[in-house]
């Protein structure tokens, strides 16, 4: 009886991956949810479920299946590419303040992703300037920040699209690995001055020179191959 519901829930994962590689993002939720309700312990359907959400623009469903998935991970790889997936979910709801929290919790586990730390940089820059919008609005009374918000929306439907954080294992598809969804980012083009962008890549830049000095101590777990891009 086990051993059937098993071949069952590794079918239903298998058949949702192949409706998400071929664009089916409603069928294959269809398939995570129906593998979920057969095996709700298990990270693989609550994380392919929240991407296939998340490439349907059902962003805050696709948030509570990346919560489930993180809470059952049991390695670092899967642990750190649905806190990263989480983010940038948070990010599609224009909250940069809890995005930037989830990228340094994804940082953790893998201090020497890049694309992460780009993003938390973004996700910070971001809060930055809802301070200054606030504060401009502030001194004037009235009026400063509304357009600007108005464009991250804009950008929220056009969007830059780096591809989500891959975890390791059979968690992510039935006979292998896991296919991840291009995450829909905000289109930063309106908001952020090429001279801030350049800046921000000069830091991380920095940052990945000071922490390769300290490579040797670099934990010894297998990393995921990834398929994002940076924004």
């Amino acid at each position: 009886m086990f051993t059937s519901a098993q071949e069952n829930y590794n079918t239903l994962i298998f058949k949702g991956n192949q409706q998400f590689d071929q664009k089916n993002y409603e069928s294959a939720s269809s398939k995570f949810m129906e593998a979920a309700k057969l095996n709700d312990r298990d990270f693989a359907a609550h994380y392919n479920l929240g991407n296939a959400l998340y490439k349907s623009g059902k962003f805050e469903e696709a948030k509570a299946e990346f919560e489930k998935a993180e809470k059952l991970s049991t390695t670092i790889p899967d642990k750190k590419a649905a806190l990263y997936n989480l983010g940038n979910a948070y990010m599609q709801k224009n909250d940069s303040k809890k995005a930037a929290e989830l990228y340094k919790q994804a940082l953790k586990q893998d201090p020497y992703n890049e694309t992460i730390r780009k993003n938390y940089e973004i996700a910070m820059l971001k809060e930055k300037e809802k301070q200054q919008q606030k504060d401009q609005k502030n001194n004037s009374g009235g009026g400063g920040g509304k357009d600007q918000n108005k464009d991250q929306n804009q950008g929220n439907e056009k969007g830059n699209t780096p591809k989500q954080e891959q975890g390791n294992g059979q968690q992510n598809k039935g006979s292998g690995t896991g296919k991840d969804p291009n995450q829909n980012q905000p289109n930063n083009n309106n908001q952020m001055p090429k001279d801030l962008e350049n800046s921000i890549m000069n830091r991380v830049e920095n940052k990945e020179r000071e922490t390769a000095k300290r490579i040797l101590n670099k934990n010894s777990y297998s990393m995921p191959q990834s398929n994002e891009k940076d924004w």
